[in-house]
């Protein structure tokens, strides 16, 4: 068995990153576990949450379906590398009384990571930020997002686990190409939701120069991969301000970003993936036929594939409005 590179993560990103550097030897973390697991769905959240709002959103939406019993989340995976992106993520879990989550993050070993994005809801060089609100620094694992995967995974009940990637694929990638993580998705994965455009997308398949790890998870992911790409028109959160105290973090990074300010919303594409990967055919519809395109980060044609029936497939909602009203419900909702 390899050393698990499992870490406690500080505050401080200095601190942060210095313990990235390093492998916690004979660590032995247990996953979260809530007490609806037996009845609801286990999802591990996969997100890029940084530049964009909607990653902050639709992480609320699956802290209101586990408040519900339809989910347990076993863990975030982080796709992006700013050094303060495990903390927002904490904090939010930290809200919701979920704080000992745990969170994988892409170890950027090869710097194959370009033009990393910043962020306006959390930043180094101001303290009201997300990053600096609730959480504790030393009660959830946060390390190798691959390792954190295969110890998630090993525990979970055979084609039990969903998986919701709302941001870039790097992460999966990594873990398709590791022997027994990719053994693990084969045996414990029922189904990947992708957040991106079946056709050309021009962000989460090929920003930072990510377009070849698009492409070899979309070729090699060996289960079932569902495409969603509906949401700009649908603008969620405008009623956090109004109905959520103000130590939610959730309302208050809607709140900075783009210093928009209270009783503003934002797209919603991050929480259309989320709730098709909980809700299925009850809110939305599925394509089986066709095909999908990628082109890379210059907007030439790279490749193409087909939709299967339970191989790969696209999803897009029944009703608009009835979605965005369900999204809005989830994301107001106490912990």
């Amino acid at each position: 068995m390899k050393t698990t590179r499992v870490l406690r993560f500080v505050l401080t990103p200095i601190a942060f990153l210095t313990l990235l550097a390093c492998t916690a030897k004979g660590a032995n973390p247990e996953p979260s576990v809530d007490a609806t697991a037996t009845t609801s769905i286990p999802v591990i959240y996969e997100t890029d949450m940084t530049l964009d709002v909607d990653d902050v959103g639709a992480l609320a939406v699956l802290h209101g379906l586990q408040k519900e019993g339809k989910v347990n989340l076993l863990g975030v995976g982080y796709n992006e590398v700013h050094p303060l992106g495990a903390s927002v993520i904490d904090a939010i879990n930290t809200y919701y009384n979920r704080g000992t989550i745990p969170i994988g993050i892409y170890m950027n070993y090869r710097g194959d990571f370009k033009d990393p994005d910043p962020s306006d809801y959390f930043s180094q060089e101001r303290d009201f930020d997300v990053d600096n609100m609730l959480h504790d620094s030393f009660d959830n694992i946060v390390g190798n997002a691959v390792e954190v995967y295969k110890h998630l995974l090993k525990t979970q009940a055979d084609d039990s686990v969903v998986i919701v990637s709302v941001g870039f694929l790097n992460n999966l990638n990594d873990l398709l190409k590791d022997p027994k993580g990719f053994a693990l998705v084969k045996k414990k994965v029922k189904e990947l939701v992708v957040m991106g455009a079946l056709h050309d997308d021009d962000f989460n398949f090929t920003r930072h120069d990510l377009v070849d790890q698009t492409q070899y998870v979309i070729e090699n992911w060996p289960g079932t991969l569902v495409v969603t790409d509906v949401g700009g028109d649908m603008i969620t959160g405008e009623t956090l301000t109004a109905t959520t105290p103000v130590n939610n973090p959730v309302r208050r990074a809607y709140e900075l970003e783009w210093e928009q300010g209270p009783n503003v919303g934002r797209s919603s594409w991050d929480q259309v993936a989320v709730l098709y990967a909980v809700y299925g055919t009850k809110y939305y519809e599925e394509d089986w036929d066709g095909s999908g395109r990628l082109r890379d980060d210059e907007g030439q044609p790279k490749f193409t594939w087909r939709l299967q029936k339970g191989r790969r497939g696209y999803a897009a909602p029944k009703n608009d409005a009835q979605t965005e009203q369900e999204i809005e419900r989830l994301m107001t909702l106490a912990p």
